[in-house]
């Protein structure tokens, strides 16, 4: 009696693993129905992204475009857009990025840029301001953004927040989280412990 009951104890805990494991490829099943991307290709988006070559500078013509030294332009966004990629709760960066505007010390510390790929695509980085140091981390580092359907990015300076970006980019990191397993291009996350200088000039 003793060793059934303890067979039983032992197969519980893989029976409740079973069903999660089963609930949840279930579930990415229907997001990827929906929306056409699957949890892999989500997760390995910025396998796709490229970084600037060197660092980063603003141009004379314009001070939200700024270029690498490979000539690329990089448009640097409004701060209340760069709100998803501070290291503090999302409606304290929101805050921030307004009233940073009017008081210096109060400006959220990263900075959020994007430029389009070869393929209409945007790559995206995020830099502390102050130290010019790639952001890197997991959670809050610029993300390769699927959207096809932007062509007014560089000038608005953002991507739009309906179509293909809220489809391929929005909702992917909604539904299926952000766990990321690269930083860019040839980049695995992990692979270093410091982001490099990308920018040029520091606040």
């Amino acid at each position: 009696m003793n060793f059934v009951r303890n067979f039983a104890l032992f197969c519980l805990p893989i029976s409740f693993a079973s069903v999660e494991a089963f609930t949840i490829q279930s579930a990415d099943f229907k997001v990827e129905q929906r929306i056409g991307l699957s949890r892999e290709d989500h997760e390995n988006r910025n396998q796709l992204n490229e970084l600037p070559k060197g660092k980063i500078a603003p141009s004379p013509e314009d001070p939200t475009i700024w270029k690498d030294e490979k000539g690329r332009s990089w448009k640097l966004n409004a701060e209340p857009n760069a709100a998803y990629h501070q290291p503090m709760p999302l409606a304290v960066a929101f805050v921030r990025a307004y009233l940073g505007r009017v008081i210096p010390s109060l400006k959220v510390p990263n900075l959020k840029f994007i430029s389009p790929n070869a393929d209409g695509r945007y790559s995206e980085v995020c830099a502390n301001r102050y130290t010019g140091e790639l952001v890197i981390e997991q959670k809050i580092m610029g993300t390769y953004n699927f959207a096809s359907d932007a062509p007014d990015a560089m000038k608005d300076g953002k991507l739009p927040t309906t179509g293909e970006h809220d489809t391929l980019d929005v909702v992917p990191h909604n539904e299926y989280g952000g766990n990321y397993r690269h930083i860019a291009q040839g980049m695995e996350l992990g692979s270093i412990s410091k982001g490099p200088i990308i920018l040029g000039l520091l606040e």
